[in-house]
């Protein structure tokens, strides 16, 4: 079991450490961040845990003091076999305006996503009459009338807001550091003077997971790239060094 960790000790790490990123970036103005990750049963019998921001209205974002925005969260994670590492089998990273409970956007993965429907992609929702257009088009190829029969078998009139635009599938996919940053830069939201420097250091130690998982499951290309880069596989690799200014595993 990795780190001699069970399952129940794997999702409660989860979610600790979400909350002291958050902890670290916007303060102690909530009593909590993150609810206790709850146990649930899935219809086919897998024991999963929901990992979600403790108040149902989101965490409150203020910009000068005045709020603005609010950022809501879930992580749906299992173990699929005894012994294994937690694994997020869906999640989402919704942010709305304080006055509105409709999405500004939202990032979602769904591991087991429909046919045609990226696993990690992005809504946004606004207005685009040219998207649409081109939406309800669909072409003249089978694949395009079948998808324009399913919107009027549906009654459903497709908008901008109902496209899906990839984000790096399962591995590749942004992390909840990256949406936090991009809240601080974009929106200039209130934050703590160091919470860069702790989503920083929550992005790398997220990316080296995500690295580590990749290994795992394509060691034959670990094992070609190095033995191509000359290390002699009978001693620890050291680390490269690189001349960029930032580190890959760090870098918004």
């Amino acid at each position: 079991m990795p780190d001699g960790m069970s399952l129940d000790n794997q999702a409660t790490a989860f979610a600790q450490r979400i909350e002291d990123l958050l902890v670290r970036v916007f303060g102690t103005s909530h009593d909590s961040y993150v609810n206790t990750p709850e146990s649930r049963i899935s219809k086919n019998g897998v024991r999963y845990f929901r990992i979600e921001n403790a108040d149902d209205s989101g965490i409150c974002l203020t910009m000068d003091g005045s709020a603005v925005l609010t950022f809501g969260f879930f992580f749906n994670c299992s173990c699929r076999t005894d012994g294994s590492y937690l694994q997020v089998d869906n999640s989402d990273m919704t942010v709305a305006t304080f006055s509105d409970s409709v999405p500004m956007f939202h990032y979602d993965f769904v591991r087991t996503a429909g046919k045609g429907i990226p696993s990690a992609h992005i809504n946004v929702h606004a207005s685009n009459d040219s998207a649409v257009k081109v939406m309800l088009g669909c072409g003249g190829k089978n694949r395009g009338k079948a998808r324009r029969k399913r919107f009027v078998d549906s009654g459903f009139f497709p908008t901008f807001s109902t496209l899906h635009f990839p984000v790096g599938g399962d591995r590749f996919r942004p992390g909840l550091e990256d949406v936090l940053e991009m809240l601080i830069r974009e929106f200039g939201i209130d934050a703590e003077d160091h919470c860069l420097d702790a989503i920083k250091d929550s992005r790398k130690e997220y990316r080296e997971r995500q690295l580590r998982a990749l290994v795992r499951e394509f060691p034959q290309i670990v094992y070609d790239e190095l033995i191509q880069a000359g290390h002699d596989l009978a001693e620890r690799p050291a680390a490269h060094v690189s001349h960029a200014s930032e580190s890959r595993l760090t870098k918004y």
